[in-house]
């Protein structure tokens, strides 16, 4: 299966009741509406930063334009089991990338220790980094807060307690993005892939990731 199918698989084994649903789709509507996060426009300037990897040791942008292209990519955490598909596919399609010239990162709000275990279970070979106060994350413009009807039904269906998986702890979360930044910096390509996916609850009532 292709992502998209693996995605539409995951989603119809979902028993998320409906009015949770329903919750969940408004505030999403709510975020797209009124821009709270649209991430950076193309051909503006990509923020510099440096992350620490799961080993602690600081990966810079600034090293990577001038090898080549990166693939630079936002998700939620481990505990998102969409991102887990969507990381499972990039790494699939390292190679490709690897072979265009281009180097991929990924970061997530969570800390050094979740993104250890990601990088483990999912085998993934590329950097996955932690912007532990989410300063990266704003600086992109992809920073929203989760509204109080979608914290209530993280909690109560999800047993989830972001405030527990952030490293700031806070209920912040980013819009799920991914840019292609060039040589100069800029980011030519830019593909946002927007939702308030469902939790992943405890007892795996939410399917595993």
């Amino acid at each position: 299966m292709n992502l998209n199918e693996e995605i539409r698989h995951l989603l119809s084994g979902l028993a998320i009741p409906e009015a949770a649903s329903r919750t969940i789709a408004d505030a999403m509507a709510h975020i797209e509406k009124n821009r709270v996060a649209p991430g950076l426009n193309v051909g503006e300037q990509a923020p510099r930063f440096a992350l620490p990897n799961p080993d602690g040791q600081p990966v810079s942008l600034d090293e990577r334009p001038a090898r080549g292209p990166v693939v630079l990519t936002f998700f939620r955490g481990d505990w998102c089991p969409i991102c887990n598909l969507q990381l499972r596919a990039l790494q699939r399609a390292l190679p490709e990338i690897e072979n265009a010239g281009a180097s991929l990162m990924a970061v997530s709000p969570q800390a050094l220790s979740h993104a250890l275990t990601l990088t483990e279970k999912a085998e993934l070979t590329f950097d996955v980094l932690s912007d532990v106060d989410q300063k990266v994350i704003r600086d992109y413009r992809l920073q929203f807060t989760m509204p109080p009807q979608v914290k209530d039904v993280y909690l109560g269906i999800g047993a989830l307690d972001l405030g527990k998986q952030n490293a700031d702890g806070s209920w912040n979360l980013p819009v799920p993005g991914t840019f292609i930044i060039d040589r100069q910096g800029g980011h030519p390509q830019a593909s946002r892939h927007r939702g308030l996916h469902p939790p992943h609850g405890a007892g795996g009532r939410f399917g595993g990731s």
